[in-house]
C-alpha cells in the first residue's frame, strides 16, 4: 500500500483537478477538460517540480497557440506545406529543447506540439483558429493556476530534502567505493555496481538542482548545489588515478608499499569521519607532506611512483574534503560563501556535452514522422484522423532524448487504448445517470484518487498519469450530457492509431539503441584527445576537460546497459587529463624537453587517430611509450620544482592510463595481467 502522504498527494490533486473542472464549466469555457487534465499535467508531490512545470507550461503553451494562430491562416489553403511548416515548427523546438537538461526545456518541447494540437483541428474551420488557440490557453492557464495554488497551500513539500537524501545516497556509495580501493580489496563486480549506483545518483541531481530556486531555496544554496556537483563528477577518474598509482606501486617497489601503508590507513580512518573537520583535513595533509619525496629524487624511478600515488593520493583527500563541507553547508542552508581546498586549473562551470548528431536525427525522425502521418491522414480522408497526427507528434517528442524510445512509445500506445475503454464506460454507462456537478464528482472520486496516488511511484508514473490525462480528455465532459457512440469512437480511436504509427515508425526509424549511443561517445572521446594536439588556449582546453567528464557521465551507463568495459571509458578520460596537465605546464619549460613533451602529445594523438581510423581500440604502440621515458629523463633538472613535479606526475598518469600496471619501463609488454579483469572491450 503507498504511504499516507502518497494517499493525501492524490486526494489534494483530485481536489485541484475538480476545481479547475468546476471553474472552466461556470465560466462556460468551450473545453472544460483541458483544464482538470492540465492540473494532473502540472502535479507533482513536490513544490519546486509543481511550480516549475506550471511556470513552464503556460510559456510553452502561449508560444505554440501563437504560432497556431500565425501559421493556419497563412497555410491553410495549401494543405500540404502547412503539414510541413507544423512538422518543421515542432521539431525545431523539440531540437532546441533537447540542449536543455533541465526543467526548462519542457517550453520548448510543449511550444512545439501545440501547434499541431490546435492548428489541425481548425483545419475545415480556419476562421475558428483563434478561439480554438484563445479557448485551451485560458483553460489550461486556469488548470496551472489552480494547481499551483492547491500544491502551494496545502502542506506542500520540499524537494530540498529529497536532493538531500539523493546527496546522502550519492555519499554512502562513494564511501564504499573509495574504502575498497583504499583497503585494496576491490572486487570488481562490487566496483562496476557501486560505480553505476553513483552515476545514476549524480546524473539525477541536476533536474533536481534546476529546480531548487522554484520553491524558494536560497541563492547560496543553490550555488554550494552546483559546486557539490562539479566536485563530483572528478571523483571517478581521481579514484581511478589513485588505484593505478597504488597498483604500479606494489607492482614495481614493493619495497616502499610498507612506507605507504601508514597513509592509507590514516585515509581510511579519516574517510570514516563524516564531517568535514578542517583540522583532520590539515593533519592528513601534513602526514602526506612529510613523505613527498624531495624535487631532486623524483629522477629514480621507484620515488616517481612513490611520489605519483602520494599526489593521487592528496587529490582525491582534498576532493572528499570539498564534497563533505559543501554537504554539510547544503544540509543546513548556510548562506556563508563556501571556500573549496581542492584547487586545480581545470576546474571551471559544468559544461553539458552535447551529442548534436543524434540530437538532429532524432528531431529529423519526429518531422519526418509528423509529415508521413499527416500525408495519410489527408489521403485516406479520415476527418477525425488529425488526432493520430497529434498524438504521433507528442510521443515522439516526448521520448525524442532516449536511445530507444519505441517501449516507451508502446506503452503510452497501451494506456491511451486502456483510457479509450475507461472513457468510454463513463461516457455511456456513468455519466447519463449524473444529473448534478456533486455526482460527478464522487463518480469520479475513487478511481481518480487511486489512480493518482500511484502516479507518485517511478515505476508507475507514466502508465497512470497519461490514464488520467486521456481518459479526462476522451471523456470531454461539457456543461450538458452529449454523447454519440459512433462519434465517440471515431475521434478517439484516432489518437491509439497515431500512437501505433509512432511506434512502429520508431522502430523503423530508430532501431539503433544505446550500442550506436555508446559507439559515438567513445569516438567522440578519442576525436577530442586527438584535437589536443591542435593550438588551443588554456581557456578552451579547460572547457574541453569539463565537457570530457560529462561526457563520461552520459557514456559509463550506456557502458554498463551494452556489457562493456566501463573503466576502459575511465582510463580513456584520464588521458586526456593528463595531456591536457602537460599542455597546461610544458610552456614553463624550454630546450629539449618541451620539444618532447609536445612530441608525447603528438604521438598519443595520431595513436588515437589511428584508434579511429580502425575503429576499434589498439595496443599503445612501442614507440610512443619510449618517447614517454626519454621525456621523463629529459625532464631532470629542467624548469622550478613545482613545474617539475606536475610535469612528471602527468606523464606518469598518461603512462598507466595508457597501459594499466606498467610504468616506465623499458618493454611495452604487459608482464602480468590486467588489474581487476580490465579486458579492453572493442566497441
Amino acid at each position: 500500500m503507498p504511504p499516507a502522504r502518497d494517499w493525501f498527494y492524490g486526494v489534494r490533486t483530485f481536489a485541484a483537478s475538480m476545481i479547475a473542472l468546476y471553474i472552466a464549466l461556470l465560466m462556460q469555457m468551450p473545453r472544460p477538460y483541458w483544464a482538470m487534465a492540465t492540473v494532473y499535467i502540472v502535479s507533482n508531490p513536490f513544490l519546486g517540480p509543481t511550480t516549475s512545470k506550471a511556470l513552464y507550461r503556460a510559456v510553452g503553451t502561449f508560444i505554440g497557440a501563437a504560432a497556431a494562430v500565425l501559421f493556419v491562416p497563412m497555410f491553410v489553403q495549401s494543405p500540404y506545406v502547412l503539414v510541413v511548416v507544423i512538422a518543421l515548427w515542432t521539431g525545431t523546438l523539440l531540437f532546441l529543447s533537447l540542449h536543455l537538461r533541465t526543467a526548462n526545456n519542457y517550453a520548448l518541447m510543449l511550444a512545439g506540439y501545440t501547434l499541431p494540437l490546435i492548428a489541425l483541428p481548425v483545419v475545415n474551420n480556419p476562421l475558428g483558429v483563434w478561439d480554438v488557440a484563445e479557448a485551451r490557453t485560458e483553460e489550461i492557464f486556469l488548470g496551472i493556476a489552480v494547481a499551483a495554488v492547491v500544491g502551494a497551500m496545502f502542506w506542500p513539500r520540499r524537494l530540498a530534502p529529497v536532493f538531500n537524501d539523493s546527496v546522502s545516497k550519492w555519499f554512502a556509495d562513494a564511501s564504499t567505493y573509495s574504502q575498497r580501493f583504499l583497503s585494496r580489496n576491490v572486487q570488481p563486480e562490487e566496483v562496476s555496481g557501486l560505480r553505476a549506483a553513483m552515476v545514476a545518483t549524480f546524473n539525477s541531481l541536476e533536474l533536481m538542482i534546476g529546480q531548487l530556486p522554484h520553491e524558494g531555496s536560497r541563492p547560496q544554496t543553490v550555488r554550494n548545489t552546483k559546486e557539490l556537483r562539479g566536485r563530483m563528477i572528478h571523483l571517478l577518474p581521481v579514484i581511478d588515478a589513485l588505484d593505478d598509482a597504488l597498483y604500479a606501486l606494489e607492482r614495481r617497489t614493493p619495497e616502499l608499499v610498507d612506507k605507504f601503508a601508514p597513509l592509507l590507513a590514516a585515509t581510511t580512518e579519516w574517510l570514516e569521519h563524516k564531517d568535514a573537520n578542517l583540522d583532520r583535513w590539515q593533519a592528513l595533509k601534513d602526514q602526506l607532506e612529510a613523505l613527498q619525496p624531495a624535487p631532486d629524487a623524483l629522477d629514480d624511478r621507484k620515488q616517481l611512483l612513490f611520489s605519483n600515488a602520494i599526489y593521487r593520493l592528496g587529490e582525491w583527500i582534498d576532493l572528499w574534503q570539498d564534497c563533505r563541507s559543501l554537504q554539510y553547508a547544503i544540509q543546513c542552508e548556510s548562506q556563508d560563501s563556501w571556500r573549496a581546498v581542492y584547487r586545480h586549473w581545470r576546474l571551471g562551470r559544468l559544461t553539458p556535452f552535447l551529442d548534436r548528431g543524434l540530437m538532429f536525427y532524432s528531431a529529423a525522425s519526429t518531422v519526418t514522422a509528423i509529415i508521413v502521418a499527416s500525408v495519410l491522414w489527408i489521403l485516406l480522408g479520415w476527418t477525425d484522423g488529425g488526432s493520430a497526427v497529434i498524438l504521433a507528434a507528442v510521443a515522439c517528442s516526448f521520448f525524442a532524448s532516449m536511445d530507444d524510445p519505441a517501449p516507451q512509445i508502446y506503452r503510452f500506445f497501451f494506456w491511451t487504448a486502456m483510457s479509450v475503454v475507461f472513457a468510454s464506460l463513463y461516457l455511456f454507462l456513468v455519466l447519463p445517470n449524473l444529473h448534478d456537478f456533486p455526482m460527478l464528482v464522487l463518480a469520479f472520486a475513487v478511481p481518480f484518487i487511486v489512480v493518482g496516488t500511484l502516479t507518485v511511484k517511478p515505476q508507475f508514473y507514466l502508465g497512470m498519469l497519461l490514464t488520467l490525462v486521456n481518459t479526462s480528455s476522451f471523456i470531454s465532459i461539457q456543461g450538458a450530457y452529449d454523447a454519440d457512440f459512433l462519434s465517440f469512437a471515431n475521434s478517439n480511436l484516432a489518437g491509439p492509431m497515431g500512437l501505433l504509427f509512432a511506434f512502429i515508425w520508431t522502430l523503423i526509424a530508430r532501431p539503433f539503441g544505446a550500442e550506436l549511443a555508446a559507439k559515438r561517445l567513445t569516438r567522440f572521446s578519442w576525436r577530442d584527445i586527438v584535437s589536443l594536439a591542435e593550438p588551443a588556449t588554456l581557456s578552451e582546453h579547460r572547457l574541453l576537460g569539463i565537457r570530457m567528464l560529462d561526457r563520461l557521465m552520459q557514456h559509463l551507463p550506456r557502458l554498463a546497459m551494452t556489457g562493456q568495459d566501463s573503466g576502459v571509458a575511465l582510463r580513456e578520460v584520464r588521458v586526456a587529463l593528463n595531456l591536457l596537465d602537460l599542455l597546461a605546464y610544458t610552456p614553463r619549460i624550454l630546450g629539449l624537453p618541451q620539444v618532447l613533451l609536445r612530441q608525447v602529445v603528438a604521438e598519443v594523438g595520431e595513436y588515437f587517430k589511428a584508434c579511429l581510423k580502425a575503429g576499434e581500440r589498439l595496443p599503445a604502440p612501442s614507440p610512443l611509450l619510449m618517447t614517454l621515458d626519454r621525456t621523463r629523463r629529459a625532464l631532470s633538472g629542467a624548469g622550478d620544482d613545482e613545474t617539475r613535479r606536475h610535469l612528471l606526475h602527468a606523464l606518469s598518469g598518461l603512462r598507466l592510463a595508457l597501459l594499466p600496471g606498467v610504468e616506465f619501463v623499458g618493454s611495452a609488454e604487459l608482464e602480468e595481467p590486467l588489474p581487476h579483469g580490465i579486458d579492453g572491450a572493442p566497441l
